[in-house]
């Protein structure tokens, strides 16, 4: 039974420092590169509420543009207006293609108005999942006090495993 427990709090906490790393990762490279085409996203404002609310961590996988429909939330680079530059998710409410590029009009569901429209170049992906653990984590980061205790718990607790999987032995071992 401790060997089971020793392994799956091992898993844990390799996978955490795995999504650490890949948000981390994502922040120094300002969100140029995906791993496995996923990227990971932390809802920043109010306006695909109640879909998501502020700090939620969203999934979103790269897509074929011409797979994109109306109805799809979508995250992409604004490159116009009030939005030039801004990491947005919000919903596809028209598309069109034009000489094999595909255009989309988006919307924020708590937003009265219509996006500038933006091409496939724009578009990081499709939203394929809202992380329900995550996004309470993300909320809890939104205090940058729990975002570093946080970090250093999982740092401490990972480093423990390795150094305690490859260095420690085992009191039953001795015995």
């Amino acid at each position: 039974m401790k060997i089971a427990l020793k392994i799956l709090k091992g898993i844990l906490t390799l996978f955490l420092v795995i999504v650490l790393f890949i948000v981390i990762m994502q922040k120094v490279t300002h969100n140029k590169i995906a791993l496995g085409n996923i990227y990971i996203f932390q809802v920043a404002s109010e306006s695909m509420t109640p879909e998501y609310q502020v700090g939620d961590v969203i999934i979103v996988k790269k897509s074929d543009p011409s797979a994109l429909k109306v109805g799809d939330d979508v995250t992409y680079l604004g490159r116009s207006s009030n939005l030039s530059g801004l990491v947005i998710t919000h919903r596809i409410i028209r598309t069109r293609t034009e000489n094999n590029i595909h255009y989309f009009t988006t919307q924020g569901t708590a937003n009265e108005y219509e996006d500038p429209e933006i091409n496939e170049n724009d578009i990081y992906g499709k939203v394929i999942y809202q992380t329900v653990l995550f996004s309470f984590v993300g909320r809890l980061m939104t205090n940058i006090v729990v975002y570093y205790l946080l970090f250093i718990g999982v740092g401490v607790s990972f480093a423990y495993e390795v150094i305690s999987s490859f260095f420690m032995k085992d009191k039953d071992e001795n015995n």
